[in-house]
């Protein structure tokens, strides 16, 4: 579904979105012979990313208070690895990856690294690890997604004492 947004000011910043993502940024100058200046345009590149950043903190905020207990989940378990790349943390890990995938773009890496504390790049990295490892099923290079397996479920309920 294609989606646009215009704000207008001194100029009017069209924001043009497919499915969530964001695929077109249109800046024009408003008025009859009117033209953009330096300034206008520094403007309007900040009103987009505060704009983008306020859309992003509230997106996190949302998926906290939806994923809670996954994302509790997945905190205790990287608490428990101590910083290691354990097979419960790589299991509570492709879960919680798998209940925020519907995120849309980094919002969801940066969810998962708000739960454990790391460097959202060192979160992409274990997710990658967590596929190797058969904790994620795979995708097609560079893409994202993918569902928690069997092994992990497997894994994280005998964790939580489920059979």
């Amino acid at each position: 579904m294609r989606e646009t947004e215009v704000v207008v000011s001194p100029y009017e910043l069209v924001v043009t979105r497919e499915d969530d993502r964001i695929v077109e940024v249109t800046v024009r100058a408003v008025g009859d012979g009117a033209e953009l200046d330096y300034q206008q345009l520094q403007q309007a590149w900040r009103a987009l990313s505060d704009k983008l950043r306020h859309e992003e903190l509230r997106t996190r905020t949302t998926a906290r208070r939806r994923h809670g207990g996954t994302l509790a989940a997945l905190q205790a378990a990287a608490e428990r690895a101590e910083g290691e790349l354990t097979e419960d943390y790589l299991a509570a890990l492709a879960i919680a990856y798998e209940e925020v995938s519907k995120l849309p773009g980094r919002a969801m890496l940066s969810a998962l690294a708000d739960a454990v504390g790391r460097p959202t790049p060192t979160v992409k990295s274990h997710v990658a690890r967590a596929r190797e490892e058969g904790f994620l099923t795979p995708t097609s290079k560079g893409r994202s997604g993918g569902q928690a397996t069997a092994r992990a479920r497997e894994l994280v309920g005998s964790q939580l004492g489920i059979e």
